[in-house]
């Protein structure tokens, strides 16, 4: 036993706890020991001995362990140490396979498989079944994980088919004519957009560019439209300021007819400028209808000299009473409605009479044209109910769809998850690998039944969506 790292000099002679003589011998570095039984001059290959070392971390190691028990019988052998790190080792993969924090759950496992390696190998049936379960965990872990990123593609790619198609309605509203519709629309979209859930890394950041530049191009052209509108009310205020000069200097003329006649047109015109500001919308507009009054009140001075004319408008206005109320009759409410229309220019046409006639004419004459115009309204608002029904039924039978494939889902999920932890078999048992196998045809036949069931999940709020939007338009 004397070679370069054993030091010669330094032979310690003495006892253990139970008075037995001993003799240790060092090395150089104080880490290895060599122990025999009995004082002896010198230790050599030829004497039982036991080879100690970590003596410096105060966990030595052992080898013959036949005089280790002798000398020392509270130290493990080897085998025993070994069976009872890996024992730590599988106890501690036990816990990490139902782990869900996918990153930090690999590289523990990677850790402890070093650390596996660097026991060393106790007794081989022990060794074999310690390792069989100790892969089982980190298979186990391993499908997990797999499994949860299959769902994250599989719910990835949904929300990519579902944000492309708001980022191409969003394109398509680029070109909208209405832009306050448009801009509603959108933020419907962004609604959408933000419950969809994300994409995947590289769709996400593409389909958000071009999402929010045609958010964007929307926008631009609102602000566009709303500086072309701003210059337009400009433009509209003075016209009106125009009109409603001119409305007051006919309200003092002399030449009533005229005056009356270039107030209407005045009236015309005022309609077909359109509108300004609201708060100078309403002052032009008092101030012009003021100009009107004035004028009409003049008007009316002149109302006997009119007598004459209003007895013949009078038998006017009871010939198209008369006629409305024939057509409030008719089954052919397209035809009634065009007459009505014609019957209602040749009314405005025709000038006043005198005004409790006119009244007592006028309500004859609205009476027999709203029942013209409210039994043609029913009968289209019947026609809307019943194409409104119809949608809402196939939204009702989608939604019954959606239900059973959720809840089909939520089975499917059970019973994957109920694969997934299905015990292991034991190496031991003659037939492991065949039940192993089954367990992992179940596991594969569990969790293709999940993703199908979620495609068709997919394809049923495609659907559902899509009569949700035609019921929506009624």
């Amino acid at each position: 036993m004397s070679d370069g790292k054993w030091d010669k000099d330094d032979l310690v002679h003495g006892s253990t706890e139970r008075g037995e003589k001993v003799t240790v011998k060092f090395t150089k570095d104080g880490n290895e020991a060599l122990v025999a039984r009995g004082h002896v001059p010198d230790i050599q290959r030829d004497v039982d001995h036991v080879h100690a070392w970590q003596q410096k971390t105060g966990d030595p190691g052992h080898h013959d362990m036949r005089h280790t028990r002798k000398l020392f019988p509270d130290v493990k052998d080897n085998w025993t140490v070994a069976r009872e790190a890996k024992a730590r080792l599988v106890s501690q993969a036990d816990r990490l396979a139902t782990s869900t924090n996918w990153k930090q759950g690999g590289e523990e496992f990677r850790r402890l498989l070093d650390e596996w390696k660097s026991v060393g190998r106790g007794e081989k049936a022990t060794d074999d079944a310690q390792w069989a379960q100790f892969s089982a965990a980190r298979d186990r872990f391993n499908a997990a994980r797999n499994a949860h990123f299959d769902r994250v593609k599989q719910e990835n790619e949904a929300s990519r088919r579902e944000k492309e198609r708001i980022v191409s309605r969003a394109e398509a509203l680029t070109h909208a004519s209405d832009l306050r519709t448009a801009s509603d629309e959108l933020k419907r979209l962004m609604d959408e957009w933000k419950r969809a859930g994300r994409a995947g890394k590289e769709d996400e950041q593409s389909l958000w560019s071009r999402f929010e530049a045609a958010r964007n191009r929307v926008y631009d052209r609102k602000k566009q439209e709303f500086e072309r509108r701003q210059r337009e009310w400009a433009s509209n205020k003075a016209a009106k300021e125009r009109l409603v000069s001119q409305a007051e200097s006919l309200a003092n003329s002399s030449d009533l007819r005229s005056a009356s006649d270039q107030m209407r047109k005045l009236g015309d015109e005022w309609k077909r400028i359109g509108p300004c500001e609201k708060a100078d919308n309403d002052r032009l507009w008092s101030r012009f209808n003021q100009a009107r009054t004035r004028l009409n009140d003049r008007k009316k001075q002149e109302f006997e000299k009119r007598q004459r004319e209003w007895a013949s408008n009078k038998a006017a206005k009871q010939r198209l009473v008369s006629q409305m109320e024939s057509l409030s009759h008719s089954s052919d409410f397209r035809a009634a409605k065009d007459q009505a229309r014609a019957l209602d220019a040749q009314w405005r046409a025709t000038g006043p009479c005198a005004k409790t006639d006119n009244d007592q004419l006028w309500q004859q004459y609205k009476s027999a044209k709203d029942r013209v115009f409210e039994a043609a309204k029913r009968a289209g608002e019947q026609r809307r109910a019943e194409a409104r029904q119809r949608a809402q039924d196939r939204v009702w039978r989608l939604e019954e769809q959606l239900r059973n494939v959720e809840a089909a889902i939520y089975r499917a999920n059970e019973s994957y998850s109920r694969a997934l932890s299905a015990r292991s078999p034991s190496t031991r048992n003659p037939n492991w690998m065949t039940i192993a196998n089954n367990q992992l045809a179940r596991q594969s036949a569990a969790r293709e039944k999940v993703a199908s069931l979620g495609q068709r999940k997919s394809e049923v709020i495609q659907k559902l969506m899509d009569a949700r939007s035609r019921l929506n338009q009624f």
